[in-house]
Formats: C-alpha cells, sequence, structure tokens
C-alpha cells in the first residue's frame, strides 16, 4: 500500500519564477519613483493638485543589535534608562492616495482627455 505524497509541484515553482521575473522590474521602477518623490517631498516641494496625493510616512527607529545583549547583562530596567540617552532615528517612507474623481461639471475640465461627444 503506498502512501500519497504531497509534494511541492514543478508547475507551481514555475509560476512563483514567472511572477518573480515578471513583477521585478515593476518593484525596481516603483522603488525608484518612490525615492524621487521622496527627495521632493524631504524638500518641500508641493504636491500638483489631482486625483492622486503623496505624503511621508515616518517611520521611527532605533539601533537595537546591543539591546538583547545589554538586557541580558544588566537587566530591562537598566536598558531602558540607557535607551533614553539615544535619540530615535525617522526614516521616511512615500505613501500615495488615491482620491475620488471630481464630477466635470464642479471643474469644467476632464480627468483624462475628452470622452465628450463634439
Amino acid at each position: 500500500m503506498e502512501i500519497n505524497r504531497v509534494q511541492v509541484t514543478q508547475h507551481e515553482l514555475e509560476e512563483i519564477f514567472d511572477l518573480e521575473r515578471d513583477v521585478a522590474p515593476k518593484l525596481k521602477r516603483i522603488e525608484e519613483l518612490k525615492q524621487s518623490v521622496k527627495a521632493l517631498l524631504l524638500a518641500k516641494m508641493p504636491v500638483e493638485l489631482g486625483r492622486f496625493d503623496a505624503m511621508l510616512v515616518k517611520l521611527p527607529g532605533r539601533h537595537v543589535p546591543w539591546r538583547l545583549g545589554f538586557i541580558e547583562h544588566l537587566g530591562l530596567k537598566l536598558a531602558e534608562e540607557f535607551k533614553r540617552r539615544f535619540p530615535v532615528q525617522m526614516r521616511f517612507d512615500v505613501r500615495v492616495e488615491e482620491h475620488a474623481v471630481l464630477p466635470l461639471w464642479n471643474t469644467g475640465g476632464s480627468t483624462s482627455g475628452n470622452t465628450g461627444a463634439s
């Protein structure tokens, strides 16, 4: 009597590989665009009015590789007191949001090309 073995199929692996290959250039382009937008936002440049908006997202953090050893040898209470001596480092990321499109009668313009009859 043979036991059915569950295994990872070549089809699944091929699909993962193909999707990663298709997505990689797009992820690279997204990162390039985000870095460009982040630089502009950090320089306090305005965002063009329209359907989309961009804002900086603050990501606070501290360098903590030393923390576990510190806690292990000196205790959590002393580690917390020592941590207060070092400022939080802020990193930023970009978040893009889509806004609802205003009705054309409200602005008198169009959002992406003329769709009206002539």
